[in-house]
């Protein structure tokens, strides 16, 4: 019987222990991350002198590929930067007013597909909002009194009619990025292998609202009003990460939330 090298026998572990341990991974865990800003929406209202409103959205996804024996689990975690933007502004005098409106989101969706075709599952716990802001602005705005002349010497100064009047303005900016975290679960899974993918969203939405005479506002029949109302929502660096894991008896259920 042949004899190995004493000199071998470390090198012949590490190579046999490095290459179950590859294995062993490469069957229980999988990972996939973005670094680039992707799926930006966007919308922009500049000085609308009427009703106005604009939507913007935008959707992909990132995907990992695991295998699955029979009634395992999976936990899939998203992590993910999301950046918005609210802009809102109101100009006017002489008693116009409005309201802008700007909102800007994000959400994700989980689904396993197998590899080679079939019907997709979607993971517990559905479609989840990772960031959202609205913000509205409101105003009725008087404008900047520049000067004044009693023009038909009554004693009285009507501002409507005797003033040099010129547009007030105010705003309202709001930008952030913040990292979320959520965690999904597919349990039960059929024995294959599965694609997972992490379906991104994002949108924005911009809105002016012009008080006019219809309506219950601040209304003069001299005033003037304008409103910008801009928005937007990007995707910056992700990470999505998948694990086969086995759950206790009713480990995986759904459960409400009690005071």
């Amino acid at each position: 019987m042949r004899k190995i090298s004493p000199v071998l026998l470390p090198i012949l572990a590490s190579v046999f222990l490095s290459s179950n341990s590859y294995a062993a991974a490469s069957a229980k865990f999988a990972a996939t991350y973005s670094t680039s800003p992707a799926l930006a929406s966007i919308v922009s209202i500049e000085d609308a002198t009427v009703d106005t409103k604009l939507v913007d959205s935008k959707t992909g996804y990132t995907m990992a590929t695991i295998k699955v024996p029979q009634d395992k689990e999976l936990m899939v975690g998203i992590s993910a930067e999301i950046g918005l933007l609210t802009d809102t502004s109101i100009k006017g005098k002489n008693g116009g007013s409005a309201k802008a409106i700007a909102g800007a989101n994000a959400h994700i969706t989980i689904f396993a597909t197998p590899v080679g075709g079939g019907d997709s599952i979607m993971a517990a716990p559905g479609k989840v909002m990772l960031s959202e802001r609205i913000q509205e602005l409101s105003a009725t705005l008087g404008g900047v009194i520049q000067s004044c002349t009693d023009g038909d010497l009554d004693g009285t100064i009507t501002v409507a009619e005797d003033c040099i009047v010129t547009d007030e303005e105010i705003g309202l900016l709001q930008s952030t990025t913040a990292a979320h975290h959520f965690n999904f679960i597919l349990p039960n899974m059929p024995q294959g292998n599965y694609e997972i993918k992490a379906v991104f969203s994002t949108g924005a939405t911009g809105e002016v609202d012009i008080c006019d005479e219809g309506e219950d506002c601040s209304f003069d029949p001299e005033g003037t009003v304008s409103a910008t109302a801009n928005a937007t929502a990007v995707i910056n660096k992700t990470m999505m990460t998948v694990q086969q894991v086995r759950a206790t008896k009713t480990g995986v259920i759904e459960a409400d939330i009690v005071e």
